[in-house]
């Protein structure tokens, strides 16, 4: 008897840690196709710093803020860190385009065209 409840127990520990496995991996990685346009006015170039708040010497970042565009039309706010030595600013008023999941930017950005926008996604942009 007592192994059947601790079997049972085992089970049920197992599906919900690979249920929220699943979700985390969905809302974390799993990412859909988006757009936003590049601010008009560039962020002010800071120094990079690490997770623990560390200088990183000679890095440089850019802090933006996005107002991304999804294919379906649903927009997501997200701020994107541009860093690296030899860093360039993204070109004021450009647009761009990235893979995003829930949290996080997961490829990208990158310049896209604006002939390349869907027509939905572009009228959101550039409102």
């Amino acid at each position: 008897m007592v192994k059947k409840i601790i079997l049972v127990v085992a089970v049920i520990l197992v599906v919900v840690c690979g249920y929220k496995g699943y979700e985390y991996y969905n809302m974390t990685y799993k990412g859909d196709i988006a757009y936003a346009k590049v601010p008009e006015v560039v962020p002010t170039e800071q120094e990079t710093k690490d997770d623990t708040g560390k200088v990183i010497t000679g890095s440089k970042t850019y802090q933006y803020d996005f107002d991304f565009v999804k294919e379906d039309g649903t927009i997501q706010k997200m701020d994107y860190e541009l860093s690296g030595d030899n860093v360039i600013p993204l070109k004021p008023g450009s647009y761009i385009k990235a893979s995003i999941s829930q949290k996080r930017v997961i490829s990208g950005p990158n310049d896209v065209s604006k002939s390349d926008i869907p027509k939905n996604v572009l009228e959101k942009l550039d409102k």
